[in-house]
C-alpha cells in the first residue's frame, strides 16, 4: 500500500485582481476585502506575476 492519503474536500480557487492589475490565486475560503486581510492571511494567496508560468513561456 501507498502512504498517499485521499483528500477528505475538494478545495476550490479562484483568480483575483488587484486595482494595480495583479493577478492572485486564492482559496475561496480565505476571500475577503483586501483592506481587511492580515500580512497573515496575504500569505495563503499566490502573486502569479512571481509565480513560473511554463506554458505561458514563463
Amino acid at each position: 500500500m501507498s502512504d498517499v492519503s485521499t483528500p477528505t474536500k475538494r478545495q476550490q480557487f479562484v483568480w483575483v485582481k488587484d486595482k494595480a492589475g495583479n493577478e492572485f490565486v486564492c482559496p475561496v475560503d480565505v476571500l475577503k476585502k483586501p483592506t481587511e486581510m492580515s500580512e497573515e492571511e496575504l500569505k495563503n494567496c499566490v502573486e502569479d506575476a512571481t509565480s513560473p508560468q511554463p506554458f505561458a513561456g514563463g
